[in-house]
């Protein structure tokens, strides 16, 4: 199971815990696992991120306008920079 859907169903647990009828004090217990469950796994996904660097998109396209000095025309390049 991945990360990102490990973080949905615990979404969806934490949700449900108090409709369960269980005692306050399991109730409690449960949330606060639940909680902790939340944090570890936002950090690694965290970490995840950060290591790949995704803050930077490099395989973006852009278009430059380059002046002829022999025609009055503009010529647009489109160039795609890769790793």
């Amino acid at each position: 199971m991945s990360k990102e859907m490990s973080i949905i169903l615990l979404g969806v647990w934490v949700v449900i815990v108090p409709y369960l009828g269980v005692p306050e004090s399991w109730r409690t217990l449960l949330l606060v696992l639940s909680g902790i469950a939340v944090v570890v796994i936002g950090l690694l996904l965290r970490g995840e991120t950060l290591s790949r660097g995704v803050g930077e998109n490099i395989n973006h396209p852009f278009v430059e306008h380059v002046h002829k000095p022999d025609a009055t025309a503009v010529v647009e390049e489109t160039t795609f920079i890769e790793e």
